[in-house]
């Protein structure tokens, strides 16, 4: 029994560092304030389908996972914003929290309601959101984002 003892004595420690080390910290405020602006840029440029930027903000091995669950990347979603069948009307994000963890990698989760047409037809979503960033190169892109149906009288 003993032993057993003194090895979680010793186990415990390491894994609270090791927890320590990756638990997210307070964001820099001028690293949060670059990422709120980028999130604020992005949603404009899928309402203008300006396609340039988001291909610039987007890492080559972008993957966004919808909210029916399908994963698709960076080119899927260029072609999805430049869509003609589809009208999206202009949203914002809200209740943004923005995540840093260490200086390279910022995760912001939000949520909004998008608004539109597609083949003509009206929709209306509210969606939870998750947008992961990188820093590569000297500049943030993104790496990953998931989206998620919110239910029918629900806000956030």
């Amino acid at each position: 029994m003993r032993p057993i003892l003194t090895l979680l004595l010793i186990i415990f420690p390491l894994t609270a560092t090791v927890a320590q080390r990756g638990a997210p910290r307070p964001p820099d405020p001028k690293v949060a304030q670059e990422l709120l602006q980028l999130e604020r840029r992005w949603n404009e440029a899928i309402v203008s389908r300006d396609t340039a930027f988001i291909s610039r903000l987007l890492a080559p091995d972008f993957l966004y996972i919808a909210a029916d669950g399908s994963v698709n990347d960076k080119k899927t979603m260029l072609l999805a914003v430049s869509n003609p069948n589809s009208v999206v009307n202009p949203f914002q994000s809200e209740d943004v929290r923005v995540r840093q963890y260490g200086k390279n990698m910022v995760i912001l989760t939000g949520w909004f309601l998008q608004t539109g047409t597609w083949l003509g037809q009206p929709f209306s979503l509210r969606l939870r959101y998750t947008d992961v960033y990188v820093k590569l190169n000297g500049r943030w892109q993104a790496v990953s984002a998931q989206a998620a149906v919110l239910p029918v009288g629900r806000k956030s």
